[in-house]
């Protein structure tokens, strides 16, 4: 069964369109880093931008983006 979180996640990798894979962006405005993490399936993908969010918002960095973009591999 399906609580609120699995049916907004599943919703979330359903809305993303057709690529390679996805990966986990993490940008921090204070040092204006950008990490790239994966790559990963849809699922996997929302479900560990989700993980990252809760450790950066636990150690107060709230200001950290985390954002999932689509990887498109070269032909």
């Amino acid at each position: 069964m399906l609580n609120d979180r699995s049916a907004a996640l599943l919703a979330a990798a359903a809305g993303l369109d057709e690529c390679d894979g996805y990966v986990v962006l993490v940008f921090d405005p204070e040092t204006e880093e950008l990490d790239a993490h994966g790559p990963y399936e849809g699922v996997e993908a929302t479900l560990r931008a989700e993980e990252m969010r809760k450790e950066f918002d636990d150690d107060g960095l709230r200001d950290v983006m985390v954002r999932i973009s689509r990887l498109h591999q070269p032909r």
